[in-house]
């Protein structure tokens, strides 16, 4: 489990992985704010460098788990890393009291919304133009689950 000493690791891995990167600072401040627990996956990040292949960072609050952010090193994607590490959060996240879960997605990135729907996770709103992008914002959805 990751501590804000790994937020350098994750704020660099989060740039690679968003349009809208976190700063080092940021990351920091996320993993010590109350009921976050952070599981990273280890193993390099494909260029034999000491970087985490992918990470998960969750809040807790009540019985819920939101999910705020998952990425994986672009060099290891498809090899199962996010799926594994959102099964292992799930697993976590019940652990600890939490009886469903939800996180956004944006509307056009459709390979993670596709995870998320294969772990059991259906849509249940929406944010209109939440997400920027170069050229303007995208909806996000909401998705949850019955943990």
């Amino acid at each position: 489990m990751a501590t804000p000493f790994f937020a350098a690791a994750i704020a660099l891995l989060h740039q690679r992985c968003f349009n809208d990167p976190w700063s080092e600072a940021a990351a920091r401040e996320i993993l010590a704010m109350p009921g976050v627990f952070c599981l990273i996956a280890a193993n390099g990040d494909g260029d034999g460098g000491e970087n985490p292949a992918g990470f998960v960072i969750c809040r807790l609050a009540a019985d819920e788990c939101e999910i705020i952010a998952i990425g994986v090193a672009p060099k290891r994607r498809r090899a199962g890393i996010a799926s594994a590490l959102l099964a292992a959060a799930m697993a976590r996240a019940r652990g600890l009291g939490a009886k469903n879960a939800f996180l956004e997605v944006a509307v056009d990135n459709f390979t993670a919304a596709a995870l998320y729907r294969k772990q059991g996770f259906a849509e249940a709103g929406k944010r209109p133009d939440y997400y920027r992008r170069r050229q303007g914002r995208v909806d996000a959805l909401i998705m949850a689950k019955i943990l």
